[in-house]
Parts: structure tokens; sequence; C-alpha cells
């Protein structure tokens, strides 16, 4: 890492440690990692004034305002239906479905400012506030749209917060599985595995990397994946996009590390040739810079 941050301080991608990367790293070694703050952070990085503090009691506020909506529903599935009313009609929650690739939908504290948001975050607002006021609620990693379901001693509730906290049926999921694959595709149970802040916070990374890669915001697209790997350092796909990524930016060094380390930990990889070579490649291209 400190041979990273050398080569992309010396040209130019960077000027020094981000402080909200070095506390991302250290929320990021909890378990349970905290959501909201997380999400925080990874908007900190592109709004470094940004208080963090600030937008958790916006939420706390928010879960307090939901409670006393709640107040009156008699089962969970009432209080899902009046949690949405109070997210999406009263507060004005809502996707952004006309510029869903703008970057702003994947910045929680942009999301809670603008009220529009992607599938993830409005789904992280969901369960922040509804936790907050006393549901049990799981983020839900489902193929290509993030969901939350709400989970009590009869069973679960599948919710899609970026269509108005619509509940599910069976039916309404095959359907959104055919969409996804093009064709019919049997659901399997771990489609719909209840999944915790570490994953949820890395697959908002993982948005925010294809978005920035889609424009070639290369800097920013290795950001992402830093902090991507600060979450799942054995994240082998991220690891290997990393490394060609830095070789991209002519940070061969940096490069060179990280083929290594896939390497050390993955020799049998269908990939481990390719990085063999770039290996090779790698360090003469060190050796003729040094």
């Amino acid at each position: 890492m400190a041979r990273a941050l050398a080569e992309m301080e010396a040209r130019g991608y960077i000027t020094k440690m981000n402080p909200a990367r070095t506390e991302f790293a250290r929320i990021a070694a909890r378990e349970p990692i905290p959501l909201a703050h997380g999400a925080l952070l990874i908007a900190k990085e592109e709004y470094p004034d940004l208080d963090v503090a600030h937008y958790l009691e916006h939420l706390a506020a928010l879960g307090r305002a939901a409670q006393s909506a709640l107040r009156e529903a008699e089962n969970t599935v009432e209080r899902v239906q009046t949690l949405s009313d109070f997210l999406f009609v009263r507060t004005g929650f809502a996707g952004n479905r006309d510029n869903y690739a703008d970057p702003r939908n994947s910045f929680l504290n942009d999301v809670l400012e603008r009220r529009l948001g992607i599938p993830i975050t409005l789904s992280v607002i969901y369960l922040e506030v509804g936790r907050r006021a006393g549901l049990n609620l799981f983020g839900v990693s489902f193929p290509s749209h993030f969901l939350v379901k709400a989970v009590d001693e009869r069973g679960e509730l599948i919710i899609d917060p970026f269509n108005g906290g619509a509940i599910l049926d069976l039916e309404d999921i095959s359907s959104r599985l055919k969409q996804v694959y093009g064709q019919p595709v049997e659901l399997q149970p771990a489609m719909l595995k209840a999944v915790g802040g570490r994953h949820i916070l890395a697959r908002m990374l993982r948005n925010l990397k294809n978005i920035y890669a889609s424009a070639a915001d290369w800097p920013r697209s290795l950001a992402a994946l830093d902090r991507i790997l600060i979450l799942e350092p054995r994240a082998v796909d991220d690891m290997l996009e990393r490394a060609a990524l830095y070789e991209r930016l002519e940070c061969f060094g940096a490069a060179l590390d990280d083929f290594q380390s896939f390497l050390s930990q993955y020799a049998n990889h269908p990939a481990a040739d390719a990085a063999r070579e770039a290996v090779v490649r790698l360090t003469r291209q060190v050796a003729r810079i040094n």
C-alpha cells in the first residue's frame, strides 16, 4: 500500500492519504460494520468537508418520525406499508429513473438531500430508518436490483425501496429474474439471503467503480477498488482488476505488488498464468525506472 500511495502521489492522482479512507479502514475492521457511517465515509472521499455526524442525525430524526408514524400499525405488513408511505409519499424519496448512472445516486448524503437514489442507497435509507423505528430489516443482494426484507415470527416480506417500498410476491420476484437474465430462471434461496453491512458497502462501491470506469475516470475507479479490498481483502476479481488498473495508470510497482499478492494466495487460479506474465513484464518496468 505504501508503494501504491507513493506512485499515485508522484503521478498526481492523489496528494495525500484521505482522512476519510483512514476512518473507513478503521470501521471496516469491526463486525458488524456500521452501515450508515460506512456509506457516509464513501461519500466523504468525494466531499471532504462532509459532516458525517450531521447526516447520521438526519437519519436518526427520520427514524424518530417513522417510529411515531408506525405506532398505530398492528402487524408487520401494516408497519412495512406505513414505513413505505412515510418514506416514499410523505417524505418524497424516489428512484432516479431519469439519471440512474449519476454518481450522486450512490452518495448517501446526496440521496438524503435530493431524495433521489438507486435501489441500494434507497435500501440503505429504508434499513436505517426502519430499524430505528423498530422493524427487523435486512438487506437482500438480489441480482442487479438490491432489495430489503422484513422478518417476523410468521415469515419474511420482500420489499423494493426503488419502487416505492412495494411488497413483492414470488410471482413478482420471478418476473424480475426473467428481466435480469432474459429468460425464465429458477429462484434460488441464496438470491434472497440476508446480507450485512460489509457486503452492502462493497456492492455500493462496485456500482461507483463501474460508473467511473464507464466514464474512463480511472483514479476514482481505483479509489473504489481500494475500498472494496479494504472491506474484502480476498476479493479475487477486484484484486486483479486493481492490478490491471495500476498498470494502466503506469503505477508499475503497485501493479507488481498486487499481481504478486494474488499469486501468493491463488497460485492455481485460472488467471495465474496471465498474472505470472504480468509479474515478469512489470519487474522489467520497475527495474527500468529504478
